[in-house]
């Protein structure tokens, strides 16, 4: 099955509308767009948006071969993009059912459709309502997913045009999705670097995917301790049932700063703490133990000699219990620890001694606010570069040299009063 050439031959209707799209290697930027039956359609199983969710049903039940129409496959992906923003879809199929399809799809030859999945189910879900057959209006690209070449342009054009679920009401990735989609297309598949990354999706700078890269790799050991075994890529939808972007997010900056000889033995200790936090009373918000173990320990020298040794022990009790039981879901930390009454007492004391330093650390931190704020804004300044203000206006860049001589003679005259 070719739809280019079926659409050559006069087999799909032309709905009268052109698209524009440049797609880079291709002259033409005004494409038809034709009334494409649904049979000839397959969801992208490529997709960034529900890319986690589709390793997570593999994981389970293995990968699924593509294959148009009403199959067994179209279904189950038809139900991940349903999930994924239930409302979203339901605007859309209401638009649909309304005004039909205002926006029309990306589909290739082969009848994968790289822009408009939720467009595509909605018109799915109706046909299924009416019994009535429902057209995708796309255009059809010639491009090829088997190509490392064609593949850098899909991706290129998903994050440019903000494909993948369409564009009725822009619809933002789940943070986990975002991560995982900056890693997995920039360091597994190597279909792009950060600057080219950043360019296709109208990023500032590359401050945040290279951000996002490091937040990737800590959510890989993560994996690697609660479930070893296997590559922790392909268990990348734990990170998303476990909800942990917040947490994620709060201590990465501090752990890739730390200056410690004990820099990966620290970071364990913290992730295994954020893995029991998953169970029990901290689990109602495990970003704000992360932010207390972050402010309170991390960062306060003092306290942080002291971390491993309350810890270390205990790590290792509770990651050997790991190793002989990896977890597969996010309900698994907790059948780990509750199966186990000698490891629910050492998770127990891991807290308990975590707490007492969090403790102390506040007490240490009120007493020495000032020096804290000093500290946190030192760290603030130390992350921007020339780069981080090449967008800005003219205007703006005035505004900003003028905060910055603020800033100067702010220090000059704290310096002058503690006469330093």
């Amino acid at each position: 099955m070719n739809l280019l050439e079926m659409a050559f031959g006069n087999e799909f209707n032309k709905t009268g509308e052109m698209k524009k799209l440049s797609v880079k290697g291709k002259l033409n930027n005004m494409y038809d767009v034709y009334a494409i039956p649904l049979e000839y359609l397959y969801y992208n199983d490529q997709n960034g948006r529900i890319n986690t969710t589709y390793k997570k049903y593999k994981a389970a039940h293995g990968s699924l071969i593509p294959e148009p129409g009403n199959s067994e496959y179209n279904k189950i992906f038809e139900e991940f993009i349903y999930d994924s923003n239930r409302q979203a879809l339901e605007k859309t199929l209401l638009s649909i059912k309304d005004n039909q399809q205002q926006e029309p799809g990306v589909v290739l030859p082969d009848g994968r459709v790289i822009d408009g999945n939720r467009r595509l189910t909605a018109l799915r879900k109706y046909q299924e309502e009416d019994g009535i057959k429902k057209d995708f209006n796309a255009i059809i690209l010639s491009l090829d997913t088997n190509s490392k070449k064609d593949e850098k342009i899909i991706k290129e054009l998903e994050l440019e045009l903000d494909l993948q679920l369409g564009r009725e009401e822009r619809v933002s990735y789940d943070p986990i999705d975002r991560i995982f989609d900056v890693y997995n297309t920039i360091e597994i598949e190597k279909l792009m670097t950060a600057e080219e990354y950043k360019k296709a999706s109208g990023a500032g700078n590359t401050k945040g995917i290279n951000r996002d890269i490091r937040l990737a790799n800590l959510i890989l050991k993560f994996i690697n301790i609660v479930s070893p075994g296997g590559d922790a890529i392909d268990k990348f939808y734990l990170a998303r049932d476990l909800k942990l972007d917040g947490p994620i997010e709060e201590i990465e900056g501090t752990i890739n700063k730390l200056k410690n000889t004990d820099k990966e033995a620290i970071t364990e200790a913290v992730l295994v703490h954020l893995a029991v936090s998953k169970v029990g009373e901290e689990s109602k918000d495990t970003t704000r133990v992360m932010r207390d173990l972050k402010t309170n320990v991390l960062n306060n020298p003092e306290i942080l000699d002291y971390y491993l040794d309350a810890v270390d022990e205990k790590v290792d009790v509770i990651m050997e219990a790991f190793e002989e039981s990896p977890i597969k879901s996010s309900n698994d930390i907790k059948i780990v620890i509750d199966k186990d009454e000698e490891l629910q007492k050492v998770v127990g004391k891991l807290k308990k001694s975590t707490f007492n330093l969090v403790r102390k650390g506040k007490n240490d931190t009120k007493r020495k606010k000032a020096l804290v704020e000093l500290e946190n804004t030192r760290d603030q300044l130390e992350d921007l570069t020339a780069k981080d203000f090449a967008e800005l206006t003219v205007d703006e860049n005035i505004y900003a040299k003028d905060v910055l001589i603020e800033i100067t003679d702010i220090i000059f005259k704290l310096k002058k009063e503690l006469k330093l």
